[in-house]
């Protein structure tokens, strides 16, 4: 970076919910891509899932243990773990990341493209930009990463280790930056993935709790009840089953009572005209839908 360019601290500022919708989690299965014989194509599918996620800003994903005992967990981690990758900015992961086996075909990967996530030459542009920062030194005040060529300091006590947000501002080659809340209505940051060991206690949490099912409520029956539920909670979450069974099958196998469970259930896609559709197919559908109330 030119040595002209200086850097300037401002205030921070308050959160909001963006758009003032509510807050979605996506429950998928610890199972999730374990039929998938191949890492290459797993690691495309996951991907897959992470642009879906972030198109439609969902804040989290969290993976559920679909069968007793959690046998699935290592695959879940797997899961987590390339999604980490994917939602990490790239002149972050190699400080973060280390050549290893489960990560060997994160080169194919899709760009997730969110706004903290900046093009390389952002910084040399004019305007306002936002990039995630890892902290890497913490104290009275903090050290923080940033891919600007220089380490910045944040007036705060944060995480070594944690990984922020910050708001650029760049104007006559002086650059201003400001630590972001953990939400912001200004700019969506991704999602965070989860691995949870039990479904019930998760679904708790929420307000709204939607299954996604072929045997459930068409789309089109069930959308003045998808409204009221979407606009009268802070916080709703969508549930996913298995690519060999249902919700209702996975709710049978841990030994809960499916109709406790959830608040609605839908085909968010009737009168399909394949045999099956692919978990990462139906989250697409799903979230799309979802997105227009």
């Amino acid at each position: 970076m030119a040595n002209n360019v200086k850097f300037g601290v401002e205030e921070k500022t308050s959160a909001m919910q963006p758009g003032g919708k509510p807050s979605i989690t996506v429950m998928l299965p610890h199972s999730f891509a374990s039929d998938i014989p191949s890492l290459r194509e797993a690691t495309v599918r996951i991907g897959f899932v992470g642009r879906v996620l972030a198109t439609f800003r969902v804040e989290e994903l969290l993976l559920y243990p679909d069968k007793p005992g959690s046998p699935d967990i290592r695959n879940a981690r797997l899961v987590k773990e390339i999604l980490d990758y994917l939602t990490t900015a790239p002149y972050l992961r190699k400080k973060l990341y280390p050549l290893k086996q489960s990560l060997r075909y994160a080169g194919l990967l899709p760009p997730l493209n969110i706004h903290t996530h900046p093009d390389a030459d952002a910084v040399k542009e004019e305007g306002v930009h936002y990039r995630q920062a890892l902290v890497t030194a913490s104290g009275e005040t903090s050290t923080v990463e940033a891919g600007l060529g220089r380490p910045l300091k944040i007036h705060k006590k944060l995480p070594k280790n944690s990984i922020v947000n910050l708001k650029i501002s760049v104007k006559a080659g002086r650059i201003k930056y400001k630590l972001l809340p953990k939400k912001s209505s200004e700019v969506y940051t991704g999602f965070r993935t989860r691995i949870a060991y039990s479904l019930a206690e998760e679904l708790k949490r929420y307000g709204a709790r939607i299954a996604t099912s072929r045997l459930g409520m068409p789309v089109t029956e069930a959308f003045q009840r998808l409204e009221e539920l979407m606009k009268s909670n802070d916080r709703v979450c969508v549930v996913f089953g298995a690519s060999d069974r249902g919700l209702r099958e996975i709710a049978e196998d841990l030994g809960l009572e499916y109709d406790q469970l959830f608040s609605i259930t839908v085909n968010f896609a009737p009168n399909q005209a394949v045999k099956t559709i692919r978990t990462e197919e139906a989250l697409a559908y799903t979230l799309a839908i979802l997105n227009t109330i």
